[in-house]
């Protein structure tokens, strides 16, 4: 029985899906859903050494062949071989995964809740680790129905899906950026899930306890047990749906109402999860200041877990140590941080030092270079502006006062008694840093930057953000715009337009007798057009004046007011090329006498549905539909509907021809005892999110999954999957972007 169950958690690692990430929201609350925090990087593999979650639980990512209560972890490149990083580091690793299965009446319904590290293109390799919260739900089911998922991580009210084919997959994964493993923080998986007795001490035999009788792992990965820890109390996973009970006479939801077939639950889950044993250390700063020739001060800062007493210290690794192991300070209420100040001997600095946290086991060690620090002051003072030139061509000075139209910039390192103390240069304001002299620099500049960073030759380095000084600037002096004069149709709604000036602090309208505006006192009041009778035409001048710094001003405006004529639609050039999934702008602009526009698609069968945003403009906008099988590929048209004043109206139709990417399959396995694929293929387009699905056979087959085309135009479908594979068969597959290929013949392993 155990084997088989690590077989499971084992292939269920291998199985990337044919979900895509989607972004949740996680509701607010201390013991809400979600994780509180995320540990530093092992010094080891790169990845965090903990997660912790909102009830202060945290867990290690268990990556231990020797392990029994850890079986759920991915292959590396040579299986006989012990783990190394990264030559052979396995592909996926967990710090939890739950999983819960249940028969229904074609095969099987899992759910499953893991928190996972792996690497963005595959195989193992410094800088590419990732880890993400993962939620899936993989079922066989019924065509066509539709099936509300409750588990420990869904919210009231539960996940409701519908099956496009017999298996029906749902995955959610949040995180998925390369050395960003804040990511998984925000996703469902949280808190922890633990067996229903693992607060129990003694802990059960199976969960290891320690010689407090505590658990140290939170399920053994191999046993079917009870567990708690859902924030919404969902420690069960159940599915409802039309006949997903395969008995008639069971019935497995005791607590739900309704047809006992349409019901199937389990509070039974094999649950993989190990305490952390480490806290980790992440050293922040150490910098050194000498004041004697003898000796001087290294300053050490560093980031630990937070909640417990930990045992910080720093040890000189340099060739001639300078100082003896010294313990930082900190305590279980300093937050996580620690510091010590040490004295070093010797005529140079210590150049690298270990900090490590001795409670770890293993300890954790992690170096950093010891830099000097360096402090300044830097300030732009106001006025008439100095000469321009290359700052980095003008000798740099000493600042005895602040020059008018000039960044001066002061700065010192902590090393002063050296000889050739370090040499300062400062940049963020010329193309290449400019020297300090005696500590000091001054240069013309036209404007400042926000901020100058000052770096010494010893290694340190300060940001500086600039400070002003001087007079202050002089307004804008204030200038009546009352924009372009117009022409307009009797009974038209016209806006008047005076955004354009500027330094206005208050805008009033005048109009001709007769006309109202409407926000007179507004930048863009409107008035209703008058009666004119053709072939007559109208001339009326609205004066703008508006207030500011040497003010008031005046401008004048024309509007040219006819009488309505009869409407013509023009609704622009047809469109070629148009890449799906992107924004696509139509044009009726050049329409003539349109009071009212009205844009509508010309649907035919097959096409798919465009939304238009703005349809009721001149200038409406839709994203080209996405391809899926068996919808054209073809152009869709567009009508735009334009009414006069008069009461006529005038149509015009444009059409928008999407482009097509190329797709290909370059190779594909199946897998038959494990139900497991294996297709690979390239798009020669890429676009965010873009995904390409494979069928068994034909389009019209059934799907075997879908993929995300990476950027570098490959993807790749590996799945277990209730569809079958035989010698002899083929895939095909079809990419959003509308490109199709068909009758590759894939390996029947």
């Amino acid at each position: 029985m155990k084997r088989k169950v690590v077989a499971v958690l084992a292939a269920l690692t291998l199985a990337t899906g044919t979900g895509v990430a989607v972004a949740v929201v996680i509701p607010p609350g201390t013991n809400g859903p979600g994780l509180a925090a995320v540990g530093p990087a092992s010094a080891n593999d790169g990845f965090p050494v903990w997660y912790q979650d909102k009830n202060g639980l945290r867990l290690e990512n268990c990556v231990n062949l020797a392990d029994p209560k850890c079986p759920a972890i991915g292959p590396r490149p040579d299986m006989t071989a012990p783990i190394s990083f990264p030559a052979n580091y396995p592909e996926e690793g967990f710090y939890t995964i739950a999983v819960a299965d249940m028969p229904t009446p074609t095969g099987n319904a899992r759910g499953a809740v893991q928190l996972e590290q792996a690497f963005a293109n595959g195989g193992a390799a410094a800088g590419d680790q990732i880890t993400f919260a993962r939620t899936r739900y993989t079922m066989d089911v019924t065509p066509g129905a539709s099936y509300t998922i409750t588990s420990p991580v869904t919210p009231p009210g539960g996940k409701t899906l519908v099956a496009t084919t017999g298996l029906l997959v749902d995955t959610e994964d949040i995180g998925v950026s390369p050395g960003d493993f804040s990511g998984a923080l925000g996703a469902r998986v949280g808190p922890f899930l633990t067996w229903d007795d693992f607060a129990s001490v003694p802990a059960p035999a199976a969960l290891a306890p320690n010689a407090l009788g505590k658990a140290t792992y939170v399920g053994d990965g191999v046993t079917p047990h009870k567990i708690v820890g859902s924030p919404y109390n969902n420690n069960f996973f159940r599915v409802e749906g039309p006949g997903i009970n395969p008995s008639v006479t069971v019935d497995a939801c005791p607590t739900v109402t309704g047809p006992i077939s349409d019901c199937i639950e389990t509070a039974l889950f094999t649950l993989q999860g190990k305490l952390a044993t480490t806290s980790g250390v992440t050293p922040q700063r150490a910098t050194y200041t000498q004041t004697s020739a003898t000796g001087g001060m290294v300053d050490v800062f560093a980031l630990t877990a937070p909640g417990d007493q930990e045992a910080i210290q720093v040890s000189d690794v340099s060739a001639v140590p300078g100082f003896a192991t010294t313990a930082l300070l900190g305590s279980v209420n300093s937050a996580g941080h620690y510091a010590a100040r040490v004295a070093y001997t010797g005529a140079q600095p210590p150049t690298t030092v270990q900090v490590s946290n001795m409670g770890d086991v293993p300890v954790t060690n992690r170096n950093i270079t010891v830099v000097d620090r360096v402090s300044g002051t830097a300030v732009y003072t106001t006025g008439t502006p100095g000469t321009p030139g290359d700052p980095a061509a003008i000798p740099a000075i000493p600042a005895i006062a602040p020059t008018v139209g000039s960044l001066t910039v002061n700065a010192v390192s902590s090393d002063t008694v050296r000889a050739g103390a370090p040499a300062l240069t400062a940049s963020g304001f010329a193309v290449l840093p400019v020297a300090l002299s005696l500590g000091s620099m001054s240069v013309p500049l036209d404007a400042p930057p926000e901020s100058v960073t000052v770096a010494s030759a010893a290694g340190g380095t300060v940001t500086l953000q600039v400070e002003m000084a001087g007079l202050p600037a002089t307004p804008i002096p204030v200038m009546a715009m009352a924009g372009p004069d117009q022409s307009a149709f009797t009974g038209q709604v016209v806006t008047l337009d005076g955004s354009a000036s500027t330094g206005a602090l208050t805008y009033s309208w005048t109009s001709p007798a007769g006309i109202t505006l409407t926000n007179p006192n507004s930048a863009a009041p409107t008035f209703t057009a008058p009666t004119v009778i053709a072939p007559d035409s109208g001339i009326y001048a609205f004066d703008l004046t508006v207030t500011g710094p040497g003010g008031p001003k005046t401008s004048t405006v024309t509007i040219t007011v006819t009488a309505a004529t009869a409407a013509v639609a023009n609704a622009g050039p047809s469109q070629a090329g148009v890449q799906r999934g992107t924004t696509v702008a139509l044009d009726g602009r050049l329409s003539t006498s349109a009071a009212t526009y009205l844009w509508t698609q010309v649907i035919t069968p097959g096409d798919p549905i465009a939304t238009l945003v703005g349809a009721n403009t001149a200038q409406p906008t839709f994203t080209f539909p996405m391809y899926k099988f068996p919808a054209k590929t073809g152009a869709l048209t567009f009508n735009l509907r334009v009414t006069s004043l008069d009461g006529s109206f005038s149509d015009a139709p444009v059409t928008v021809t999407p482009s097509s990417d190329t797709v290909a399959i370059i190779r594909g396995t199946y897998t038959a005892s494990k139900r497991q694929w294996r297709i690979d293929g390239t798009s020669s387009s890429v676009l965010t999110g873009q995904i390409v699905t494979v069928h068994l056979g034909p389009l019209t087959g059934p799907v075997i999954g879908t993929a995300v085309v990476s950027p570098t135009h490959a993807w790749a479908v590996s799945v277990t999957s209730a569809v079958v594979g035989g010698v002899g068969q083929t895939v095909s597959v079809e990419s959003q972007l509308g490109g199709t290929a068909a009758g590759f013949v894939f390996k029947v392993a």
